[in-house]
């Protein structure tokens, strides 16, 4: 919608209702044509709001049927008001993609500059984006003297186009974005009503906006005469879904096809848009297998059963969408890659390890796994300093109380998590076993370690504990297992490790711009950041080892695009009087004072296992530079 039709609009809006195209060719000093063609935009565009704009034919004359009420007024105002702003790079990509995907013919660079109101030269600059961009969806964009234009199956544009919805929406702070886009075969009336009917027939823990999207496509795609053909039908489509489909088709008038409800099944279920009632079963090898190996990369112990069925929910979608093909671009999937990028290379490595077909397994098909490994890490990270402990106190219940409140007041370190009898303790077999029982009698079959102390404890007693914690060490000190090598690389890739043998004498300089370097290749940093950090090392002479051994470089600085880290190793280490003897520089960025907390806990994790440090501090285990 280009400023001239949303000044025709606004006229006509604020009372000229009545347009002849020989006086408006004056007001905007364009021909006849190009009018006319803005007309009958303008007109389709007001259609799916409600409004109507008649063409009387033969006299060259434009007039609007009846009064708009004033809700369509405030969404009309609002959505110009929207358009009229000014565009991100990112938004116009968007917009640019949309309108391939939408268009039956060719584009010309013309019809899509003045469309987003840009240069021509601004319109090609993004075509090699776009390109891109649509390839993961097997499509191909054309490019000749005709124009532009994308071919593919159509089950492949809905997809895209379904990303790109999750995309503006993402963009636009969870806006529903469809008024603001041109589907001209729909009213806004007959969404407001499908999206209630969604809404209210929807089971518990669906996503009725996804729904809603699926559905308002499957519209616009069936009116303008490209449905879906071929669909394989689902094995077990739950008869809530078929009614639901069936009563918005009654609704809006449509037939129902079974390949157009299919295709809508996979992409719900495939995107856990729509909840499953399978519980999760210690039949399902294939799930605790992939649980363990998660558990042991990231150095995670204790998931609740909560935990554990939600993992299962995201695990059985991603298989879903890779046994039907569906391919999606995740709105959140840049957000995840600079927070959590050690999560998403441990799923990824699991899960490549596991699928039958890992080509057919993409880096967005999984940022839901991510995002709920996120949670439950993020859960593990706060309570990685406290010790779960489960209370055994047979002589009542008011016992047990004073007991459980006399532990958390002396020992902050302590999280109760369970009061539990002797009979019930004899019959657990559940996962979640605590670091360590304190009871008040002898637990000679407890299947986890014990301390015995009255129900009102004295001074001693509280010691007793004391040193059984001391003695017994954290459970959760130096989680990560397996490979060391791995487990550095989740955090810092190879590409920002490097071995560095300065020159004598040179000093730390040349050590500094080889750190940053790496960040910078990365896209983590811009090139003031270099200025930042040797303002702050050199001049300030800010230096100190996070850990023996181990030089720990950052700043404040306003040139840092995301969190991120880089390492050099160096042969010979690097000496500063008394207090400084590093054998490796670790070098962070930070945007602002939250965004690399994530990481931080991570190198946390890092720093307190011995194979991980060994690895970070003798550059012949881990570089291959």
């Amino acid at each position: 919608m280009n400023a001239r039709r949303r000044q025709l609009i606004q006229m006509i809006l604020n009372g000229h209702t009545r347009f002849k195209l020989k006086e408006a060719e004056e007001v905007f000093g364009v021909g006849e044509r190009t009018l006319r063609y803005d007309l009958d935009t303008v007109a389709d565009w007001l259609h799916t709001k409600g409004v109507t704009l008649e063409h009387l034919s033969g006299q060259g004359v434009w007039e609007l049927a009846g009064d708009p009420d004033p809700v369509q007024l405030e969404q009309i105002h609002e959505e110009l008001n929207r358009q009229g702003r000014s565009v991100s790079t990112k938004e116009r990509l968007f917009f640019i993609l949309h309108e391939l995907l939408l268009a039956e013919d060719w584009l010309t660079l013309r019809e899509l500059a003045e469309e987003l109101e840009v240069s021509k030269a601004t319109v090609v600059q993004q075509m090699d984006h776009a390109e891109s961009w649509t390839a993961s969806f097997h499509l191909q964009l054309e490019r000749t003297r005709q124009g532009f234009r994308l071919t593919g199956s159509e089950r492949n544009k809905r997809m895209a186009i379904l990303s790109i919805i999750g995309q503006l929406e993402e963009l636009w702070d969870s806006m529903n974005p469809l008024p603001y886009i041109n589907w001209f075969h729909l009213k806004l009336r007959e969404l407001e009503e499908s999206e209630a009917l969604i809404y209210e027939a929807l089971p518990d823990k669906g996503i009725p906006s996804t729904f809603y999207y699926v559905w308002a496509l499957h519209l616009e795609r069936t009116r303008a005469s490209c449905p879906i053909q071929g669909e394989r039908s689902p094995e077990n489509l739950p008869e809530w879904f078929t009614r639901l489909w069936e009563d918005l088709c009654r609704q809006t008038g449509t037939t129902v096809s079974s390949d157009e409800m299919a295709f809508a099944f996979h992409y719900l279920k495939a995107t856990s848009s729509i909840f499953s009632e399978t519980r999760l079963s210690v039949q399902d090898t294939a799930f605790f297998s992939f649980l363990e190996k998660i558990e042991v990369r990231m150095g995670l112990t204790g998931t609740s059963e909560k935990q554990r069925n939600e993992l299962y929910h995201e695990w059985q979608a991603l298989q879903y969408g890779q046994a039907h093909r569906i391919q999606t671009v995740h709105p959140l999937r840049q957000k995840i890659e600079d927070q959590y990028p050690f999560i998403l290379f441990h799923l990824w490595e699991t899960l490549q390890e596991d699928t039958e077909q890992p080509a057919r397994l993409t880096v967005d098909m999984i940022i839901p796994l991510v995002i709920c490994m996120a949670v439950i890490y993020e859960k593990a990270s706060f309570e990685n300093e406290r010790y779960k402990v489960w209370v055994v106190c047979p002589r009542g219940l008011a016992a047990s109380r004073l007991l459980t409140v006399t532990l958390m007041k002396h020992f902050p370190q302590i999280d109760v998590k369970r009061t539990i009898s002797i009979s019930e303790l004899e019959e657990e077999t559940g996962w979640e076993k605590p670091d360590f029982i304190v009871s008040s009698v002898s637990l000679p079959a407890s299947p986890c370690p014990y301390v015995t102390v009255k129900p009102v404890m004295t001074e001693e007693e509280i010691k007793k504990i004391a040193h059984f914690i001391e003695e017994s060490g954290h459970r959760n000190d130096s989680l990560l297992a397996g490979d060391s090598r791995s487990a550095v690389h989740a955090l810092i890739p190879p590409e920002r490790i490097m071995i560095y043998a300065p020159v004598e004498g040179e000093g730390l300089g040349p050590v500094l711009r080889a750190g940053v370097s790496m960040l910078e290749q990365a896209g983590i940093t811009a090139p003031g950041f270099l200025e930042d950090i040797e303002r702050t090392v050199l001049e300030k002479d800010y230096l100190y080892e996070i850990v023996p051994g181990l030089l720990f470089i950052h700043t404040h600085s306003d040139h840092v695009y995301r969190a991120g880290f880089s390492l050099v190793q160096l042969p010979e280490p690097f000496q500063r009087g008394e207090r400084i003897h590093s054998t490796a520089i670790l070098f962070m960025a930070t945007p602002d004072k939250q965004a690399h907390l994530p990481q931080l806990q991570y190198l946390y994790q890092l720093l307190t296992n011995e194979a991980c440090m060994n690895a970070i501090l003798d550059w012949k285990r881990l570089s291959k530079r």
